[in-house]
């Protein structure tokens, strides 16, 4: 270091700087993990609510008691990659851009079936600033099960357009 009354040499003011450098990168790794924790948390109570509201079971319901078992069902879970994608650089999007985490916060469940062309119901239960959100068909819901079951209904009645 620096004697009284001389001043820095050029090392001692790199050294200093290394060590306010190792200071600010540890906390922000606290941070960031305690960021990823939190959204893991969120992520989890994500896959619990769609279980615990039946989305699954109801759109099986469906398919069995209206469409005599001939629609297909398929979730979705935003943040786990799935069989189709491409393994890119999580920084950059296809487009070259920052990713749209827009929509990984999201578990997407669809009904579809041929009648007249492809039908589907698609129930979204996700993420967002404001809480979490169910969306029938786009259509923003309750996250409870009986606004899920009139909602439900009500897309079938729509895409059939009864």
């Amino acid at each position: 270091m620096a004697r009284e009354g001389m001043p820095m040499t050029w090392h001692d003011t790199l050294e200093g700087l290394k060590q306010e450098l190792a200071e600010v990168r540890a906390e922000r790794e606290r941070r960031a993990e305690a960021e990823d924790a939190e959204l893991q948390s969120e992520r989890d109570d994500l896959s619990q609510m769609a279980r615990t509201l039946g989305i699954n079971e109801l759109l099986a319901e469906m398919n069995a008691t209206l469409l005599d078992g001939k629609g297909g069902i398929e979730t979705l879970v935003g943040w786990e990659p799935g069989p189709g994608d491409l393994e890119l650089d999580p920084g950059v999007g296809m487009n070259g851009d920052e990713p749209d985490d827009g929509d990984t916060d999201v578990v997407t469940t669809v009904l579809s079936w041929e009648e007249r062309g492809e039908m589907e119901i698609a129930v979204d239960l996700g993420l967002s600033d404001d809480g979490i959100y169910l969306q029938i068909n786009e259509i923003e819901i309750r996250p409870e099960r009986d606004a899920l079951e009139q909602g439900l209904i009500e897309a079938f009645r729509d895409e059939l357009e009864l």
